[in-house]
């Protein structure tokens, strides 16, 4: 099992540190991460397929969050990523200061604010 979990971790990561391909732009100014500021401009771009690029990084980071052993999020299996991309969208607009944070910590703060394990 643990060799299972290493394996979807790992897969979930790479596919995460893959996003450097999708965000061409986006990479050449983070040094290490993308950060909320890059996210937000994927999420609201013009551009179809940004977008998407930046739905499906939230998917990567959510993904990577439920397969942790203690993962402080708890969803419905009815829970769509386009309501968690609603969620983050909002809060970033509501909160322009998290913008200079990393994307993934952002996103794992919006997931525990409203998908709390109670």
């Amino acid at each position: 099992m643990k060799r299972l979990e290493h394996s979807l971790l790992s897969a979930s990561l790479f596919g995460l540190m893959g996003l450097g391909m999708i965000f061409p732009a986006h990479a050449a100014k983070s040094i290490r991460f993308l950060t909320a500021s890059e996210l937000q401009a994927s999420l609201l771009s013009a551009q179809e397929d940004v977008r998407y690029s930046g739905r499906n990084y939230i998917m990567g980071v959510v993904d990577t969050l439920m397969l942790t052993k203690s993962s402080p999020i708890c969803m419905q299996e009815q829970t769509e990523i386009n309501q968690i991309t609603d969620l983050v969208i909002l809060q970033l607009q509501q909160r322009p200061e998290l913008l200079r944070y990393n994307a993934a910590s952002v996103v794992r703060e919006v997931m525990v604010a409203n998908y709390p394990c109670i």
